[in-house]
C-alpha cells in the first residue's frame, strides 16, 4: 500500500523530469502486477483495502493538500467502510475471508515446513507458525489498516522527495508525529468492546481497534522518546537499545503508555517550548 497512493500523487503533480516518469512508470507497473496476481479471497481483500485506500487518499488530496496524519485516517477508515459495503454486496461474510487467510498462511507454512525437516526444533517452530497463522487472522483487518496508515505515510514522504513540484507540505520530522487527542476515545471505545464477551464479532472489532491505536500511541510515544533522546548521551542509549531487544513487549507497552500519557502532559511541548504545533 506504499507504491499505489505514491504513483496517484506522482499523477497529480504532473510528472515533468525523467527521475518522476522513472518512479512513476516503476509504481504503476509494480501496483499492476501485484493487482493480477493470484490469490484467494484473503489476496483479494488486501487488494480491495489498496485500491481503496489509494483512491480515498488521493481524493483528500486533491480536496485539500495536507501533511496531516488524519488523512492518512480517514482514508483507511473510508477503506473499511468500502469493504464493509463490498462484502455485504457479494453476501461474504468475515468468517469467510478469516478462513480464506489461515488457509493461505497454512499453504505457506507447509512450505517452510518442507525446509524445516530433519532441524531440531521443527514441530517447535511449526506449532508457533500455527499460533501465529491463528492470530493473523484474528487481527487482519488491523494489521491492513496500519500497513495503509505506514504505506499511506512513507508515499507522501518519499512522494516529496522525487516529485518537483509536490502538492501540499512536505512531512514533519518524525519527533514532531502526533494526532488529535480526541483519538483517545477509540481507545476507550476498543477496550470497551473487548470486554463484552457476547457476540464475538464486538469482540474481534475491539481486538482490531487496539491493535490499531496501540501500534499509533506506540508511535506516539516513541516520537516523545526520540525528541528527549537529543539531550540523553549516546552511552545510556546504546544501553536502551541493548536492553530493548531483550524485553521489547515491555518497551511496546512502556512506550504505548507514554504516547496515551502525552494526550494529556504533552511533554514535546515542555521539552521544546519554543517548537509549533505538531503534525496532527
Amino acid at each position: 500500500m506504499f507504491l499505489g497512493p505514491l504513483a496517484a500523487l506522482l499523477l497529480v503533480s504532473r510528472p515533468a523530469t525523467l527521475r518522476e516518469w522513472v518512479w512513476l512508470a516503476g509504481a504503476l507497473a509494480w501496483s499492476a502486477l501485484w493487482l493480477q496476481e493470484a490469490g484467494g479471497l484473503g489476496a483479494q481483500f488486501a487488494r480491495a483495502a489498496a485500491v481503496l485506500v489509494s483512491g480515498g487518499f488521493l481524493a483528500l488530496t486533491l480536496w485539500r493538500p495536507s501533511n496531516r496524519l488524519s488523512h492518512a485516517l480517514a482514508a483507511t477508515g473510508a477503506a473499511a467502510l468500502g469493504l464493509t459495503v463490498w462484502m455485504y454486496g457479494f453476501g461474504l461474510k468475515w468468517g469467510a475471508v478469516r478462513a480464506a487467510v489461515e488457509g493461505e498462511l497454512a499453504t505457506l507454512q507447509r512450505g517452510m515446513r518442507t525446509g524445516w525437516t530433519g532441524i531440531a526444533g521443527s514441530s517447535e517452530m511449526a506449532a508457533q507458525m500455527s499460533t501465529m497463522a491463528d492470530t493473523v487472522s484474528i487481527l487482519y483487518p488491523g494489521l491492513l489498516a496500519l500497513s495503509a496508515i505506514a504505506g499511506l505515510r512513507l508515499a507522501w514522504a518519499w512522494y516529496h522527495r522525487i516529485a518537483v513540484r509536490p502538492v501540499g507540505a512536505p512531512p514533519a520530522p518524525f519527533s514532531a508525529f502526533g494526532f488529535s487527542d480526541q483519538l483517545i476515545w477509540g481507545w476507550v471505545v476498543g477496550v470497551a468492546l473487548v470486554l463484552i464477551p457476547r457476540p464475538d464479532w464486538v469482540r474481534l472489532v475491539g481486538e482490531n481497534l487496539l491493535l490499531v491505536w496501540g501500534a499509533l500511541y506506540a508511535t506516539r510515544g516513541m516520537a516523545v522518546f526520540v525528541l528527549g533522546a537529543r539531550r540523553t548521551p549516546k552511552s545510556i542509549l546504546a544501553a536502551l537499545g541493548l536492553v530493548t531487544l531483550f524485553l521489547l513487549p515491555f518497551v511496546l507497552c512502556g512506550l504505548t503508555m507514554v504516547g496515551l500519557a502525552d494526550t494529556w502532559l504533552d511533554f514535546r511541548r515542555r521539552l521544546t517550548p519554543a517548537t509549533g504545533g505538531y503534525d496532527r
